[in-house]
């Protein structure tokens, strides 16, 4: 029996490894160490292709975009047309002017077109009856569900990997088209798998709560949940710090970090209002940030760089280094969380399994990851959050929080293999 894996998206992201395509990239490598006879596929509107992929960690970039990302690849210039810049202007005009069907009929058809010449070189996958087909990447992008049928056609049992549902629960928080295309592409994948897992107890609720509420004309698969992995920890930040981060680290008091993208969910005004409470009031508490921009939250960067505070007690680093995060786990008083969504909590796992203490909003999914280091709040108030940060300045929590045990991708990937496994054998056949 052969386990194949989607890397339609994943594969046009060269040098990036953050998100789904980290994921993707550790499950199929995990699996493949484990013994388990893996492959790799990509969609094409004829039926899946296999493709040759490899699942070594790629160097991440602070500027990495889904159109930057396929550069090098010169069959993949139409996909990077309808990804790019241009495109992400137009798409919202025409929303607003043009029928949603007409959309996501020319959507399907570019996307088609686009995923059809990144994989018009390879052989069709060679399926056999009773084979796994792991639906794992950001297949939203192509229509994977025309492709899947044709491999369940052939006695593939599908399963369906969901991160969460931030498209149809909080699309404000999404470029616009992907909250329809998304709900579209969830309904059909589920019309058609055998199985689906998710990454947290949460998403999996969320999910079941959403197929009652959309009432599918059938019953859904059997559906579970597993949790995702983290890379190996280091004990020593071996790399060159740069001075801004340890002047501000090695301030006059206590100092916090985040950690992630600068994207709207990630709640990063309410975290700078809830220091801007605490400075107004002579506090000289110190606040990093680490993450990439994006365009979505560039008036809230221009005003975090122009900030009285910026380089004091305030650093914004949009391009930190795998050291540099790591120094900041190490050192700052407590790693702060201030999202209003996320399907997983991997800055969590990653800065408590090096013993740093973390600040997290009331989110479900944190409730289901913390530990005994994690101090939850309201993530709607600003004033609870500094609330929270005077009592970590105080009470200093790194000594007395042991740290949390690993979750490896290894973990992780036996984890996912056996939850697939046992649901499959309660699903029926095809």
């Amino acid at each position: 029996m052969t386990w194949w894996v989607d890397v339609s998206y994943t594969r046009t992201q060269a040098g990036s490894d953050i998100g789904i395509t980290r994921t993707v990239r550790r499950l199929l490598g995990e699996l493949r160490t484990a013994g388990r006879d893996c492959e790799a596929v990509a969609f094409h509107a004829s039926g899946f292709r296999r493709v040759d992929f490899d699942t070594a960690p790629q160097r991440s970039s602070a500027a990495a975009t889904p159109a930057g990302a396929t550069a090098a690849q010169p069959r993949g210039r139409l996909f990077r047309l309808i990804t790019g810049t241009v495109a992400r202007r137009l798409v919202p005009i025409a929303l607003r002017i043009a029928p949603w069907s007409l959309l996501r009929t020319l959507w399907q058809r570019s996307s088609t077109l686009a995923f059809n010449d990144l994989t018009r070189h390879h052989e069709p996958a060679r399926f056999s009856a009773g084979d796994v087909l792991l639906m794992a990447d950001a297949s939203w992008n192509y229509a994977a569900w025309v492709a899947a049928r044709r491999a369940q056609a052939k006695g593939v049992r599908v399963v369906l990997l969901v991160y969460d549902l931030m498209p149809l629960r909080h699309p404000e928080f999404c470029f616009p088209l992907v909250p329809r295309l998304y709900g579209t592409w969830l309904a059909e994948m589920l019309l058609c798998c055998d199985a689906v897992v998710c990454i947290s107890r949460a998403t999996e609720d969320d999910l079941r709560r959403w197929v009652h509420e959309v009432d599918l004309p059938i019953a859904i698969a059997p559906t579970g949940h597993f949790r995702l992995g983290s890379d190996p920890s280091s004990t020593v930040a071996t790399g060159a710090i740069r001075p801004s981060i340890l002047s501000v680290l090695d301030g006059p008091d206590a100092c916090f970090a985040s950690v992630g993208s600068f994207e709207p969910k990630k709640n990063y005004g309410l975290l700078l209002k809830a220091f801007e409470e605490l400075w107004s009031q002579g506090s000289q508490l110190g606040l990093i940030i680490a993450g990439r921009p994006t365009t979505d939250s560039a008036d809230l960067i221009e005003a975090m760089r122009v900030h009285p505070q910026q380089g004091r007690l305030l650093l914004t680093v949009h391009d930190a280094t795998d050291s540099e995060i790591l120094a900041l786990y190490e050192n700052c008083r407590a790693l702060v969380l201030p999202s209003l969504f996320e399907g997983f909590g991997l800055a969590l796992v990653e800065a408590r399994t090096r013993g740093c203490p973390v600040i997290a909003s009331n989110l479900p999914v944190f409730a289901e990851l913390a530990d005994g280091g994690v101090t939850t709040f309201d993530r709607t108030s600003a004033g609870a959050l500094a609330r929270v940060l005077v009592d970590h300045a105080i009470n200093d929590r790194r000594a007395v929080v042991a740290p949390m045990h690993p979750f490896t991708w290894a973990d992780s990937a036996r984890q996912c293999a056996a939850q697939i496994e046992k649901l499959l054998a309660a699903a029926p056949e095809n």
